[in-house]
């Protein structure tokens, strides 16, 4: 669907009328007939009338017996007269490119094939053909408008109009690929061939569809209004909201229900962060979905235009700005149902910073700690804040313009602190990054190691720790510590042992519940107990009685 989400009464009326017959062949539904309703203008005479829209003057009597005039000089304003098409003056019209997306090509009689810029006009026997991810959108003099998807290729077989009449005589040809139309003019005739079937509208929404891949198939799906498809000498006319399959040489499908419009699971009216995600209620009967993403202008091609096989879409890509999201479910046979629309604004930039460090649920030692954040692109400086509450309501420390990314901050207190920052580009600031907690705890303080030696035993003693904390004692023969004699963990702040016999050295240090091991106590030396001093005169004194 092209244009707004507004259906014109009588077209609404119509596709009902037409609703109750389900398209069968022979319902007893006419063609309409190929008519222009005119109505009376003040200062309208219907000799001048004839002059201006009819092939010729002598159609005057003609249309005055076709209507039953009985006073053709005194036509009151507002009376209307119905004038057929094959009388009205015709003359060769041109087709405006309003936009483009992607690779599209235009090759005219005789002629090329060249790039299709944006604002060419278009001919009889013209012929688009567009690449994989493009698209174009066309305007016609009666202001229809129709748009080209993804590998498509038409030739325009008729561009006319009926003088200024403001109706349009169009035919269209599509060899492959999918076209969408808005036909508004009532009373237009507006005609698109595949190479299975023939369509035909007077003032209508549809779609057309020739697959790539199997051109000897087409799908007519229908918006608003109705259409008739003619194929295999057999002429069905589908209502609104209603679709029909035709293979080449075989008559058309009776109409098919379409998918009704999947129902969106409302974003936020301003979408302030990246990945923009969206997500809808599954429909039981799609095999896929079909979203598309239009600026905000009516007379544009879509941004985005994606199949996916899922019940959501995310997207990073596009920049801020307000959109129109489009969206509809596929069934089974290929036919697009009907179309969900909506409004959205994203406002996600300038993108936040993602949190370096410390890390999410990270453990800070010491009395203050430092932070570090990304750099994302086109960002003036940054705003940081800190609290000790994670909804932010009274900030302990709330930095503006910053342009490091790196701060450092001192004399905190232990405990649980929440930290963000937000990009500030221009005059604006853009979304928090996520909110990041840690902990501050203070370093374990190093023990004050005490020594008693008492006969044969040594005893070491040191301040204790908080309850949950636990000591770790070390006894090596060498300064370095490669040689341990003892390497414990303790739950008490004291130790004892047998005093050793050759020098050794100890150390002791704190160990908190989370495994943090904090600084080793300075190292310090026990030498063995000394021996008594008659021990020395013992060994002389048998000397000295030996050499006597």
């Amino acid at each position: 669907m092209l244009g707004g989400k507004s259906i014109d009464l009588r077209a609404s009326c119509l596709a009902l009328a037409f609703s109750l017959f389900f398209a069968v062949p022979g319902s007893g539904l006419a063609e309409p007939p190929d008519e222009w309703l005119y109505r009376f203008q003040p200062g309208d005479n219907l000799w001048d009338l004839t002059e201006r829209f009819l092939v010729d003057q002598r159609y005057w009597n003609r249309l005055v017996r076709l209507n039953k005039v009985q006073h053709p000089r005194h036509m009151p304003p507002g009376t209307e007269i119905r004038i057929p098409l094959s009388w009205l003056k015709v003359e060769a019209a041109r087709v405006r490119v309003l936009d483009i997306r992607g690779e599209v090509f235009l090759a005219t009689d005789g002629g090329k094939q060249r790039r299709l810029q944006p604002d060419t006009t278009l001919k009889h026997g013209d012929r688009l053909t567009t690449g994989a991810d493009a698209s174009v959108l066309l305007e016609f003099a009666d202001g229809t408008r129709q748009l080209l998807g993804g590998n498509t290729e038409v030739e325009m077989v008729r561009i006319n109009r009926f003088s200024d009449t403001g109706i349009g005589d169009t035919t269209i040809k599509v060899l492959r690929g999918e076209t969408e139309n808005i036909v508004p003019t009532r009373g237009t005739r507006f005609e698109i061939r595949t190479p299975s079937a023939n369509t035909a509208v007077r003032g209508t929404r549809f779609r057309v569809k020739v697959p790539p891949l199997d051109q000897n198939r087409s799908h007519v799906e229908v918006v608003a209004g109705a259409v008739n498809v003619t194929a295999g000498k057999e002429r069905v006319v589908i209502p609104a909201g209603f679709g029909t399959l035709v293979k080449k040489g075989e008559r058309p499908s009776s109409a098919m229900k379409l998918l009704p419009a999947p129902r969106l699971k409302r974003p936020a009216a301003t979408i302030r962060q990246l990945p923009m995600e969206l997500s809808w209620d599954p429909l039981p009967s799609a095999v896929a979905y079909r979203i598309r993403i239009f600026r905000p202008d009516e007379k544009t091609v879509p941004l985005l235009d994606l199949r996916v096989e899922h019940n959501r879409f995310s997207n990073s890509s596009l920049p801020d700005g307000r959109y129109r999201l489009r969206l509809r479910a596929l069934d089974a046979n290929g036919l697009e149902g009907e179309e969900t629309e909506v409004w959205l604004v994203l406002d996600a930039r300038p993108l936040p910073p993602v949190a370096v460090a410390p890390a999410a649920q990270a453990t800070v030692r010491g009395s203050g700690a430092g932070f570090e954040w990304s750099a994302p692109p086109r960002v003036d400086g940054y705003r940081f804040q800190l609290s000790v509450d994670p909804d932010f309501r009274n900030p302990v420390l709330d930095k503006d313009g910053l342009r490091k990314t790196r701060l450092h901050v001192d004399e905190l207190q232990p405990g649980r602190w929440y930290w963000r920052v937000a990009s500030l580009y221009q005059d604006e600031q853009g979304t928090w990054s996520g909110v990041q907690q840690f902990f501050l705890k203070p370093e374990p303080e190093a023990p004050r190691v005490k020594v008693l030696a008492v006969e044969d035993q040594l005893h070491l003693s040191w301040q204790a720790g908080l309850p949950e904390q636990r000591y770790q004692l070390q006894v090596a023969e060498d300064e370095s510590f490669h040689s341990l004699v003892t390497d414990e963990i303790l739950d008490e702040p004291r130790w004892s042992s047998s005093r050793p016999q050759v020098p050794v050295h100890f150390r002791v240090r704190m160990i908190d519940d989370d495994g943090y091991a904090g600084a080793w106590s300075p190292a310090q030396t026990v030498f063995p107990e000394p021996e008594p001093w008659y021990m020395f005169g013992i060994p002389a004194l048998a000397i000295i009685l030996l050499a006597l």
